[in-house]
């Protein structure tokens, strides 16, 4: 990803998103570039008001990076997945106690 659009990318999450334990706003230095696959980036975000680590995906468009992409999605797959909107924090929340009980368990 060149640096202009991941520059664009850290403002956007820093925008629009908030600490899902605290509600603090990430700053700049809160937010960072982990990677890239095909039309994925990811981004781990630090609060550093509660120090909660949260790991973002997010589809990077072809446009945005002046490249065509290939991905394993089937067609009409990434419609569905965009129908089904975000995961909240609170199903991440539930996941994690899931797979915590499950570990219990083994």
């Amino acid at each position: 990803m060149k640096p202009r659009y991941l520059q664009e990318l850290i403002r956007d999450l820093q925008a629009f998103y908030k600490c899902p334990s605290c509600d603090t706003s990430y700053v700049f230095d809160d937010i960072r570039f982990l990677g890239e696959l095909e039309s994925y980036c990811f981004m781990q975000l630090s609060c550093h008001n509660c120090s909660l680590p949260v790991l973002a995906t997010v589809t990077v468009s072809a446009q945005a990076d002046k490249q065509i992409r290939k991905t394993d999605l089937r067609h009409g797959e990434a419609e569905q997945f965009t129908a089904k909107g975000a995961i909240s924090a609170s199903e991440i929340a539930e996941f994690h106690r899931w797979i915590s009980r499950s570990n219990r368990l083994s």
